[in-house]
């Protein structure tokens, strides 16, 4: 079986997944489908570009290692004119200090042991001094931004984040198994 017969079988099933997800959330109270019916219909919309995008290209081009693409290895140079905003593989974001020489298991141990950590923060503290350390720490350290700029986009997120599940969702949220401590001071 080719690769791109391979790919159209996993985002058919994908696309089966979230039609189902939205036909049973069509059955929930109006509150209870905030989330699944812009989930399940952002899915489908992305699903049916993949679909089309992964037919009309040739198959040369649809090889993409996606830990090279985000870490920009094995990426050539573009070569820029003055008019082209295209960035090089030269402007592309540094791996942090920690990631750099790292195989390609060590890698995927380190992306791991990132996740993990967000999860520790996120039981301990809860999520919203979970989400703003682990933003920081994450731009900052990874070189997207400078410090600056990296509190500024994560104190926007953060409350982008707030307004979003506090406000607008009203859910009820969990305050980290170090609240009563906090709450001591």
């Amino acid at each position: 079986m080719s690769r791109l017969k391979q790919e159209n079988i996993l985002a058919v099933a994908l696309l089966c997944f979230f039609v189902g997800v939205l036909v049973m959330s069509l059955e929930y109270g109006p509150r209870a489908r905030l989330v699944p019916i812009p989930i399940s219909v952002l899915g489908i919309i992305l699903l049916g570009v993949q679909l089309v995008w992964q037919n009309v290209r040739s198959p040369d081009e649809l090889h993409v290692d996606m830990l090279e693409f985000l870490t920009r290895r094995g990426i050539n140079p573009v070569e820029s004119t003055e008019d082209d905003d295209t960035p090089s593989a030269d402007e592309a974001p540094e791996l942090p200090a920690a990631a750099e020489g790292l195989s390609g298991f060590s890698r995927e141990a380190f992306a791991f042991g990132k996740i993990l950590a967000f999860v520790g923060l996120f039981l301990l503290l809860g999520p919203f001094p979970s989400v703003f350390i682990f933003t920081f720490a994450y731009l900052s350290l990874s070189r997207h931004y400078h410090w600056a700029k990296a509190l500024v986009v994560t104190v926007i997120f953060v409350v982008i984040v707030y307004v979003l599940f506090v406000e607008v969702l009203d859910i009820q949220l969990y305050h980290g198994v170090l609240e009563p401590l906090v709450n001591s001071y």
